[in-house]
């Protein structure tokens, strides 16, 4: 589980996942990095868009450590294409077996495989997996 959860994530979200979280019941991982601009947010190019109660995201991650084997991820995507670069963020948990999600381990020169790339093709996530943590004027809220 990512700590931001304790911190930013609603009621809600911290009840339902924390506990398992902490007691190694489910597994998490950073959907963060991306292909185009690595671990700079400010380059995101997944795209979440808002559909009536929830979101629908498009797009891909790299680098993404144990993606294979998490049950859950904390996802940045980009919602507001119209904000500067590092604003119209949106922070999301995504359970990882989500329709539309594909994961495909990335094989080193040495034959391990710890490293992912993480697709998303019409991912629906619920507005309740939400984070109150976005970027919103300028700042994460």
């Amino acid at each position: 589980m990512h700590p931001d959860i304790c911190t930013w994530g609603t009621a809600a979200q911290r009840a339902r996942y924390a506990q398992p979280a902490l007691h190694g019941d489910e597994v998490w991982c950073q959907l963060f990095s991306e292909p185009a601009g690595g671990s700079d947010l400010a380059a995101l190019r997944t795209r979440a868009e808002r559909d009536g109660d929830g979101w629908v995201i498009n797009g891909q991650k790299i680098w993404t450590s144990g993606a294979h084997y998490c049950d859950f991820g904390v996802l940045v995507a980009r919602s507001d294409f119209d904000a500067p670069k590092h604003k119209g963020l949106t922070y999301f948990l995504l359970d990882m077996t989500t329709p539309g999600v594909e994961i495909r381990r990335i094989r080193q020169m040495s034959g391990s495989s710890h490293f992912n790339e993480v697709f998303f093709h019409d991912v629906r996530i619920a507005d309740a997996q939400r984070s109150a943590r976005s970027a919103t004027a300028g700042r994460w809220r």
